[in-house]
């Protein structure tokens, strides 16, 4: 079982990927030109497609790091 699957790792992950979503979302409001859609919508549609992704990334980050611990690359 890899430490990316750990209920505790794994609410670490979505609070990271929540704060980030959350984070995205505010720029329609705060900065509009720097925000590549037509409509708030559009832009939180593509700001969950990127939460998304993001969170994946995360998970994989997560393991490969164990597994380069795990391999005794940080002796």
């Amino acid at each position: 079982m890899s430490i990316a699957d750990m209920t505790e790792m794994e609410d670490l992950l979505d609070n990271v990927a929540d704060c980030f979503d959350d984070k995205m979302k505010q720029l329609f409001d705060e900065l509009p030109e720097a925000v590549p859609a037509t409509n708030q919508m559009d832009w939180f549609a593509q700001v969950n497609a990127a939460s998304d992704d993001f969170r994946k990334e995360l998970n994989s980050l997560v393991e490969t790091f164990e597994i380069k611990l795990k391999t005794g690359e940080f002796s």
